[in-house]
């Protein structure tokens, strides 16, 4: 047995082994059952994806993709991509499966839990230690859960600022809106005229791994819970491709609400379409294949 038959062996293995706890995760959360329980079962599979992933040396994006049955050769496991993301959070969360009730012995769902995820987990929130301790206990007391859903999301109104509407500040987008536009045509006319000068010179000057970075990054705000490449590379660009980098990069530490407002604007199908630019461009063939595929002249 080869090294390829070996991981796609193991593969199927840890989908054998997830699939009974994902069902009955759907259970659980379709019977309302406690986020105890529920949490207990997801930091079990974040410890199989945590071990896999460690062992196999793989992103975790990656493998959640070939659970969700991209893989050659394997079926759908309906596995879902958001499901795995959240059960690896929580296992980085919980160190130990024990931390799990030690901290939410009465949570009485995990929709509560989720809700309140954002500010536990992540640091950029800076919560103080009693304001993470005051969440905790509101999240195991005894209070209608309408009540408690209603205080997290004014707790995480005044740490995140979630408080537009689907149609408010779509205006401050304007300028990182404007500065797509430019990148996109000028990537779109590099493709469509096809000077190879001009494409030379645009290689040598970004270089492939790079473009390859960037094209990743565009993608990785087509949804959430993708992979997010990180833009550490000391390059001097122009300054209005300096300006795309730190939008990317702010719309990354933003809310989700943020980079929601901004798919509101610049549709997924736009930012596939210059993920897959960015990519192409690095060689010949790719440009080939791409103007025939979309039909450039």
């Amino acid at each position: 047995m080869n090294n390829k038959q070996l991981q796609k062996k193991e593969l199927f293995n840890l989908i054998e082994k997830i699939t009974p706890l994902n069902n009955a995760y759907r259970d659980l959360t379709r019977e309302k059952e406690s986020g105890r329980k529920i949490l207990t079962l997801m930091w079990q599979v974040g410890d199989l994806i945590e071990s896999f992933v460690m062992r196999h040396e793989i992103k975790p994006h990656a493998l959640y993709w070939q659970i969700y049955g991209k893989a050659e050769g394997l079926k759908n496991s309906y596995i879902t991509r958001d499901f795995l993301s959240y059960c690896l959070r929580i296992k980085k969360y919980f160190l130990d499966i024990k931390d799990v009730g030690r901290s939410f012995s009465n949570l009485k769902r995990y929709s509560l839990f989720r809700e309140a995820f954002p500010l536990l987990e992540n640091s950029k929130y800076k919560l103080s230690e009693n304001e993470t301790g005051k969440i905790i206990k509101i999240l195991n007391s005894d209070m209608d859960s309408r009540e408690i859903k209603k205080i997290i999301i004014g707790i995480k109104s005044d740490h995140i600022g979630i408080k537009n509407t689907r149609n408010q500040k779509l205006h401050e987008m304007k300028s990182v809106v404007d500065n797509f536009v430019v990148i996109y045509n000028e990537i779109y006319n590099l493709i469509k005229i096809n000077d190879q000068k001009s494409v030379s010179n645009f290689r040598k000057f970004f270089k492939n791994k790079f473009l390859i970075k960037l094209s990743q990054g565009v993608a990785a705000l087509t949804q959430e819970n993708l992979y997010i490449p990180e833009f550490k590379d000391k390059l001097k660009l122009p300054d209005h491709w300096e300006e795309f980098i730190d939008n990317m990069k702010n719309l990354f530490q933003s809310s989700v609400e943020d980079r929601n407002r901004f798919r509101r604007v610049i549709s997924p199908r736009k930012l596939f379409n210059l993920a897959d630019m960015l990519n192409v461009i690095t060689t010949d063939r790719g440009i080939i294949n791409y103007r025939k595929q979309k039909n450039i002249q």
